[in-house]
């Protein structure tokens, strides 16, 4: 099962209250940022005697020195965006915590990278209703002069969009980010309206 945090605070919360064999830590996100929130889980664990659980970094930042504030931040592994596919599944497959050997009745394939991909399938509705949800968030934030709101959003499906296979998605992500961070009216409607028409046309196949 995937599960997605909107903030780093909602993140930390649903880590305390639930078992992951790995986490996606978004540098870049409202209320807490990732590395504040990767700092509040290792406290966490260590405050109550648990086991490092993998934290792999993702940022679209790719400056010299980032990877080594990350890690120091007690994140295990460091991906800059746009993420690939295959290489968000290969980061999966080499960090994710082994569970124990399923029954014979229950027992999936034990290659961990199609274990993967068909979690990313079955989380791909839910992804494509959130994308919907934020053509209507990044409208409402755009008719108030919202433009942090349209950044982020933008940002976070430039992050997100490839590693579902949505290419698309991680392209019109970055240019409303873009647009957005010029708070250029216009063109972040554009790309919303880009937006909207592309997923109207992927929820029609």
């Amino acid at each position: 099962m995937i599960d997605v945090a909107e903030t780093g605070a909602v993140a930390c919360q649903m880590f305390t209250a639930g078992q992951y064999d790995l986490v996606l830590m978004d540098r870049q996100m409202p209320v807490m940022d990732g590395l504040t929130a990767t700092r509040t889980i290792r406290a966490w664990e260590k405050a109550n005697n648990r086991p490092p659980t993998p934290i792999i970094a993702v940022t679209a930042s790719a400056l010299k020195g980032d990877r080594e504030v990350c890690l120091a931040s007690g994140c295990t592994a460091y991906l800059t965006k746009p993420i690939k596919q295959n290489v968000l599944l290969q980061a999966i497959k080499d960090y994710s915590v082994i569970a124990p050997p399923p029954s014979q009745q229950d027992r999936e394939p034990p290659d961990k990278s199609f274990r993967a991909n068909r979690k990313l399938a079955e989380r791909t509705p839910a992804y494509l209703k959130n994308c919907r949800q934020n053509v209507v968030a990044m409208d409402e934030a755009l008719d108030r002069a919202d433009f942090e709101a349209v950044t982020i959003l933008g940002h976070n499906m430039r992050g997100s969009g490839g590693a579902f296979g949505f290419q698309a998605i991680t392209d019109i992500g970055a240019g409303l980010q873009q647009a957005a961070e010029r708070a250029d009216v216009d063109a972040s409607r554009k790309w919303v309206t880009e937006l909207s028409t592309y997923l109207d046309r992927v929820e029609a196949i």
